[in-house]
């Protein structure tokens, strides 16, 4: 664990950009990729595919939990380009995660929407990194995990602050 010895923002900054992907890497990794897994648990084939890109797997959430986007709306969440997000819905599509609908209202525009497929895997993979989490946080001792509770607010307050 690194130490602090003087609060220099640079320094804070510099682990924390370095650190917080390489955890999130290291949850998803943990996520059975085996296929002796898959014949236990069949949905773990749709994980496998699900977790190709992060990209992916946002995507699919935003869908979820937005019900339904436009192309452009998943763009502007993603802040990507709308090609990107149209490689995206594609790769998605053909694996049964989500699926394209014209609107009523104005055929020029499609609505991709999650799959009940789709909303499986997602509550799998979620239920996966839950558990994989869980199972590195009770590695640590009962004073890191105070001193990781103690964090946490301030964790949120670095995303809710302003620029």
């Amino acid at each position: 664990m690194a130490e602090y010895s003087s609060l220099d923002e640079s320094d804070i900054a510099d682990d924390l950009l370095d650190l917080i992907p390489r955890l999130l890497r290291e949850i998803r990794a943990d996520i059975p990729r085996e296929a002796s897994a898959e014949q236990v648990i069949p949905e773990l084939h749709d994980i496998s595919e699900l977790r190709a890109t992060t990209g992916q797997i946002r995507l699919l959430r935003i869908v979820i939990t937005h019900e339904r986007c436009t192309m452009q709306e998943l763009a502007e969440q993603l802040d990507v380009a709308a090609p990107t997000v149209t490689a995206m819905v594609k790769r998605l599509l053909s694996q049964g995660f989500v699926e394209r609908l014209r609107d009523e209202q104005d055929w020029r525009v499609v609505r991709v929407l999650p799959t009940e497929r789709g909303q499986r895997a997602l509550t799998l993979y979620d239920q996966f990194r839950r558990a994989n989490l869980r199972r590195r946080l009770a590695q640590l001792s009962q004073e890191e995990l105070a001193l990781l509770r103690l964090a946490l607010p301030v964790l949120h307050h670095i995303v809710e602050v302003e620029p």
